[in-house]
């Protein structure tokens, strides 16, 4: 295992593509080229240092808050997300949802018990603060099927309460270093906080603790060599998302009164006006998706 850590995402991060571009293996699988290097992790002290700005590519906070606003409303339809990324199109399935909607997993679809994967890890940490069974599983074995466009990346995080803080820890299959990880990395690190807003009603002082990304395989593709190098020549600023003050979503996974505002403002924009805390998670989302 390879480690990179750092207080902040962009301290870890600036580091791991310098090491792919010196020592990666290049690779071709599914006939596209890339430089891999196998089982990489990124531990990051400061979770809400999750994004980062870059003269060549920075963070995408535009399509991250929107990505936000889909995961969190426990949606998997591409049609909502396409309004940022395109390449949801390519890989919907026929029905136009998407397999990798990470809400839709671990928020909206349930077990045989009737719990949904947030349900399952925000219990079994209330019942026992010192369980090492808060596994919040992505990719299943629903998606094991011939012609898979959307195979989805995420295998599982898992979550210890450890002296007092909360940590997570997410295992990646796959991870493409340029498009992938800086978003996924910003939504981890977001529900890390969500989640610590929930036990924080039953733990009041429990404190938030690193997250590490871990990725068996984590690549960058053959046309991005050259934006990773050009990256790399300027300075990786870091940057924060606001901790949360005001829940997205409520202990059950349903997303709250005031997402579902948001969201149908963001889709359909009217005159009512919308109100959030000067440092809340709302307002960054609201403020990045009208970025111009």
């Amino acid at each position: 295992m390879i480690i990179f850590k750092g207080k902040s995402f962009s301290d870890c991060y600036k580091d791991s593509l310098r090491y792919i571009l010196t020592n990666g293996l290049e690779n071709s699988a599914r006939g596209t080229l890339n430089k891999e290097v196998l089982d990489v992790a990124l531990e990051i002290e400061d979770p809400t240092q999750c994004i980062y700005s870059n003269k060549v590519r920075g963070s995408k906070t535009n399509y991250i808050a929107a990505e936000f606003l889909w995961y969190y409303m426990g949606r998997n339809d591409v049609k909502f997300i396409s309004n940022w990324a395109k390449f949801w199109e390519s890989i919907q399935n026929e029905d136009g949802t998407a397999n990798s909607a990470y809400g839709d997993l671990i928020f909206s679809k349930k077990n045989k018990f009737g719990l949904s994967q947030y349900q399952w890890v925000l219990s079994s940490l209330l019942n026992d603060p010192n369980t090492r069974q808060a596994v919040m599983h992505f990719n299943s074995e629903n998606h094991q099927y011939p012609k898979n466009k959307d195979f989805v990346c995420t295998m599982y995080s898992n979550f210890h309460i450890r002296e007092n803080k909360l940590n997570m820890s997410t295992y990646m299959r796959s991870n493409d270093a340029i498009w992938g990880t800086p978003t996924d990395v910003a939504f981890f690190c977001s529900l890390l906080m969500q989640l610590k807003s929930h036990l924080s009603n039953f733990y009041p002082n429990l404190e938030l603790g690193k997250y590490t990304h871990i990725a068996n395989s984590y690549h960058i593709y053959d046309r991005h060599y050259e934006l990773a190098t050009n990256m790399l020549e300027h300075e990786f600023v870091s940057e924060r998302i606001p901790e949360i003050s005001i829940d997205l979503i409520d202990i059950n996974g349903e997303p709250m009164p005031e997402l579902k505002v948001l969201t149908d403002y963001i889709v359909k924009p009217n005159e009512d006006i919308l109100i959030f805390q000067e440092d809340d998670l709302y307002r960054w989302i609201f403020k990045n998706l009208n970025k111009v």
